[in-house]
Parts: C-alpha cells; sequence; structure tokens
C-alpha cells in the first residue's frame, strides 16, 4: 500500500534530470593519477562519481575537466561482491519478490540509440537499434519461463527531458505489472574497444551497469548491481564489463531494483549486443530465478515452512534497506523545515515548531524500526 501511494505522488513531481547521455562520439576518459587510461563513458562525470572495474576494484573521481573532457580516479579499495550459492534464496536478498514475481520489465528511455555498421546510423529517431536489443532479451527471459513486459514507448527526442518522459513509461510498468526487476536499456557512444569481447567463442559485446546515486534506493540498487555482477563473473567471466555510480536518478527512486544497462556502444555491430543480451538472461534466469524453471519443470517442490521463512527473512532485509533511505529523506525534508522556519517565523516560535517536528518524526522513525 506504501509503495502504491509513493508511485501516485512522486510521479507528479518532477525528477532531478539525469548527467547528460551522449548520443555521438563525445565522451569522457577517466585516468589514474599516474596517466593510465582507467575507462571512458559517454556520460558526464563528477568529483565523488564511483567506479568498480572488472577485477572489482573500486574508484573514485576526484578531478574532472569539463574542457577535454578528461577525469582523474583514485583507488580506493578491492570490494567483496556477495556469494553466489546454489540456493537461490541467498542469492536474491534484499530482493523479496523475487520469489514469487517472475516479471521483469524492461524499456528504452532513448529509443533512438542505435548501431552504425548494423543498422546505418548512430541514431534512428522512434526506432533506434536498441529496441532490438531490449526485445531480444525479454524474447530470451521468456524462454525460460520468465514474463518480460517491453515497453517500446517513444521518448524522443535525445535530450536533458528524456529521462522525464520515459519516467511516466517506468511508472506504468510498475503500476500494471509490479515487476521483481525493471531494466532501462541503452547503448554507449564511447571507441568499440572499450566493449567488444569475446565469449565461449561468441564475438560479443559487453555489459556496463550504471546506477545513480541521486536517490532514496541508491544503496538497495547498489546491492543489487553487486549481485548481478557477481552473478555474470561466476556464469560468463567477461560479460559485465564495469559498473558506473554516479550522479542523477536515472528514475531509479521509483523501483528497488532497477539498473540501468549500456549493451556495447555506436561503433560495433548490433549481433554482437544481441548475443549479449541471450547470455544475460541466462545469467538472470540461473541466479535469481532458478526456483521458476525447476517448478516448471516440476523438479523441485518446496516445503511450504521453508519458502515462507525464506521469503520473511528476505523482506525484512529488503524492508530495512528501504527504510534507510526513507529515514534519510524524511532528515533532508526535516532539516530543510527547520531552515525555512528560522527564515519565516521569529526564533523563538521557529525553535519550539522544529522540537515538536522533531518528536514527531523520531516517533516515525522507532514505529518503523520495531
Amino acid at each position: 500500500m506504501l509503495l502504491v501511494f509513493y508511485i501516485t505522488f512522486i510521479q507528479f513531481f518532477p525528477v532531478k534530470a539525469a548527467p547528460r547521455h551522449q548520443e555521438k562520439p563525445d565522451y569522457f576518459t577517466i585516468y589514474l593519477k599516474d596517466g593510465t587510461m582507467l575507462f571512458r563513458i559517454g556520460k558526464d562525470v563528477y568529483v565523488s562519481d564511483e567506479y568498480i572495474s572488472h577485477d572489482n576494484k573500486k574508484y573514485s573521481i576526484v578531478e574532472v575537466n569539463s574542457l577535454n573532457k578528461t577525469a582523474k580516479a583514485e583507488y580506493e579499495e578491492d570490494i567483496s561482491l556477495p556469494e553466489i550459492t546454489s540456493t537461490v534464496s541467498d542469492n536474491i536478498k534484499p530482493a523479496a519478490s523475487l520469489q514469487e514475481n517472475n516479471v521483469i520489465g524492461i524499456y528504452c528511455t532513448h529509443n533512438n540509440e542505435s548501431y552504425v555498421p548494423s543498422d546505418g546510423k548512430a541514431s534512428i529517431e522512434g526506432n533506434g537499434g536498441i529496441l532490438d536489443v531490449a526485445k531480444t532479451l525479454g524474447k530470451e527471459l521468456e524462454k525460460n519461463s520468465l514474463k518480460a513486459i517491453v515497453d517500446t514507448t517513444f521518448h524522443d527526442p535525445h535530450d536533458a527531458g528524456a529521462y522525464r518522459r520515459s519516467r511516466q513509461t517506468a511508472v506504468n510498468i510498475i503500476k500494471e505489472n509490479n515487476p521483481a526487476i525493471l531494466f532501462d536499456i541503452h547503448r554507449d557512444a564511447v571507441p568499440k574497444e572499450e566493449y567488444i569481447t569475446a565469449l565461449e567463442g561468441q564475438e560479443i559485446t559487453m555489459i556496463r551497469i550504471v546506477v545513480g546515486k541521486s536517490n532514496q534506493n541508491y544503496h538497495t540498487n547498489k546491492d543489487f548491481a553487486y549481485r548481478l555482477k557477481a552473478a555474470a563473473d561466476k556464469h560468463y567471466p567477461g560479460l559485465i564489463k564495469d559498473i558506473f555510480i554516479g550522479k542523477g536518478s536515472y528514475n531509479q527512486d521509483l523501483h528497488p531494483r532497477s539498473l540501468l544497462l549500456e549493451f556495447g556502444t555506436y561503433t560495433h555491430m548490433k549481433e554482437r549486443a544481441l548475443k549479449s543480451a541471450s547470455f544475460f538472461a541466462e545469467v538472470i534466469t540461473d541466479s535469481f530465478f532458478q526456483h521458476v524453471k525447476e517448478e516448471e519443470d516440476g523438479d523441485v517442490e518446496k516445503d511450504e515452512d521453508t519458502k515462507q521463512r525464506e521469503i520473511t527473512s528476505s523482506m525484512k532485509d529488503e524492508n530495512n534497506a528501504s527504510i534507510k533511505g526513507t529515514i534519510w529523506l524524511l532528515i533532508i525534508l526535516a532539516v530543510g523545515s527547520g531552515l525555512f522556519f528560522f527564515i519565516s517565523s521569529g526564533k523563538r516560535e521557529a525553535w519550539s515548531k522544529i522540537q515538536n517536528y522533531k518528536k514527531r518524526l523520531f516517533s516515525f522513525i522507532d514505529k518503523y524500526k520495531k
């Protein structure tokens, strides 16, 4: 009920625009301090953005030169991704609803994005090659007994308002289908060498996961991104290129398992991205929805008490993560309200109002901690 209210409420408010997502070969190059190139990306980057490399090393952007589109990054630490086990319930935490909901929502904010060698140009208004990638991912998921909702609503032009327009698409998918996972499919705008590789004898493109920091679901989405990379590293090492965690929302505030995926870049064959979509669908199914596949085949029959314990445990973890985000949002609102009271009221009256508001806020927090 709370989720339905939140989605209904939030869709009427403007969303903070995501960083500029480049359509043409206009990208940032990020270097280490010794001059070694770390990665390239067709988005604006900002100080404090984070980057998780293919070998799970975490870097932080410490300097940005917007004029020549370069940035410097510093190594922070090696990270440990969650362990992917043979027990599906271990892999899906904190994604409790994955156990009972096998729906995956897919859409494309930038419908025009295309692959020059296959589509003839980098951009095709309303019908870009990226839609073929989204549809292929959906078909491959459905082959594995999952339900894929592929929404091809147009959001052109490819400008700063595209994420505002695609927001309504995401809201509709959530309202009408209650998906367990929501993917926004893109392609990058960097040289093809950044992405192309081979996997099991097939020429494919690697996939970049993008997480937005400017929303209350940031920690939950980041956790899911880590689990997704861990699953891919186990099944198909090299399929997931890296994880970029940057400024912006990307509409990921709408859902606690919402990620942006970059399927390669504009200068390689689209067929590489289509093959990657097939491999990626296997990773999703085998690591997060294996129970659906097994139940479809009649191989598994779980004891109802066991299933309920797994669901309850997972829901507790997910709720804790979501509540943390909500609490931080309330604290920010409280600080903003305090400043407003001091400006609009006398000091004594403002202090009285803030004390009263603080009591109600902490009463609310204590209620949801129990």
